[in-house]
């Protein structure tokens, strides 16, 4: 009996480590995701700053 709680004890711990590693990952994961979205974001609003300029610019003339 005795031998058996400790099997599943070992069990349970080994695959909630696992779980935690998991979520550790997916989390690191999904911080990578967004940060390259930011940066994607950040890239098309310089663009349209830069294009807003030489529209604004070419007017002037």
């Amino acid at each position: 009996m005795k031998k058996t709680m400790v099997c599943l004890s070992l069990a349970l711990l080994l695959a909630g480590c696992n779980t935690v590693q998991g979520i550790k990952t997916d989390a690191k994961e999904g911080g990578q995701a967004v940060g390259h979205g930011l940066q994607k974001a950040g890239q098309a609003v310089g663009n349209a700053v830069e294009k807003g300029g030489q529209a604004i610019e070419h007017a002037a003339q």
